[in-house]
């Protein structure tokens, strides 16, 4: 039924029976390009009411909080952190995971996130505990871009990313989820807090 509604097959009833074939080929080409019309139409639209949606956002949403689950809510969440950045030219700055770096699930995510980062030439300031020093450093030795400082701190937050107006704190399980609060106080004291301990810690 869902064939023959977007036109790829026909049917008839003989004694009873609904026998199917299918048309030329060639008209999946030409589905495919209705759909292809179609969703072009949708971008046309959607980009006209960007701006709008925008600013309805940023004028509703000057305290909230949010949970991008999995990775398709990780990856929203790191592309607009990076469109934020790329646009206020900032650093990209963070407290590091923990031993959830063993995961290559992660390590893969991270890879793809640092590459969009290093293709727009965005500054990364991570600061991490003194025991992670040498999986960092001989992982990404003099890597652009991407500089570590370690402080002996058992107590420092953890997977905590800060940017624009939002502080990202990243739980990486089975099914990773970040937990984002939207508050310009909350993430400026967060700022000056990562600065500080920068300015401390040892590189």
């Amino acid at each position: 039924e869902k064939l023959s509604k977007k036109g790829l097959i026909t049917s008839i009833i003989k004694s009873r029976t609904n026998y199917f074939q299918a048309f030329n080929p060639k008209s999946i080409l030409h589905y495919l390009e209705e759909r292809r019309k179609h969703l072009v139409s949708q971008e046309a639209e959607i980009k006209q009411l960007l701006p709008t949606l925008i600013k309805k956002q940023q004028k509703e949403a000057h305290q909230s909080a949010r949970v991008y689950e999995g990775y398709n809510g990780l990856k929203t969440l790191f592309d607009e952190a990076i469109d934020y950045l790329k646009k206020a030219k900032e650093n990209f700055i963070a407290f590091t995971l923990g031993e959830e770096y063993d995961d290559p699930a992660l390590m893969t995510f991270f890879e793809q996130h640092d590459a969009k980062r290093k293709a727009l030439g965005i500054q990364t300031c991570l600061i991490g505990l003194e025991e992670q020093r040498a999986r960092f450093t001989k992982t990404y030795i003099k890597e652009a871009g991407l500089s570590f400082r370690f402080l002996p701190y058992a107590s420092l937050p953890k997977g905590v990313i800060i940017f624009g107006d939002k502080v990202a704190t990243m739980v990486w399980s089975e099914t990773p989820v970040a937990f984002v609060i939207q508050s310009k106080i909350t993430a400026e004291a967060y700022k000056k807090f990562f600065w500080d301990l920068w300015k401390k810690a040892k590189p």
